[in-house]
């Protein structure tokens, strides 16, 4: 078990909000989307709790903000004592 808790930030929240609100336009059941999601937080808790100093370091996005990556998508994030604050999320762009 970790000794890491993590915690989303409302910005993150509503990011996940408008990812969720897009694939159900796309006329995904909610059964997938709601796993898409969850697969999301299941890697985080895995990755961040094993190695939470696993992201790449972000300094232009402010003090100890890390980036990782998981199926395309960025999740900014920076430690707090025992947290881990998952401050938002975007999709990386491919080329």
């Amino acid at each position: 078990m970790s000794k890491y808790r993590i915690v989303f930030s409302p910005k993150a929240r509503d990011r996940l909000l408008e990812l969720a609100d897009y694939l159900y336009r796309q006329k995904l059941s909610n059964r997938f989307v709601t796993d898409y999601l969850d697969q999301f937080e299941h890697w985080l808790e895995t990755v961040l709790g094993q190695f939470p100093e696993a992201g790449t370091p972000m300094p232009q996005y402010g003090q100890d903000v890390r980036r990782i990556v998981y199926q395309r998508y960025s999740f900014l994030y920076r430690l707090r004592n025992n947290r881990i604050e998952i401050l938002t999320v975007y999709r990386e762009n491919l080329p």
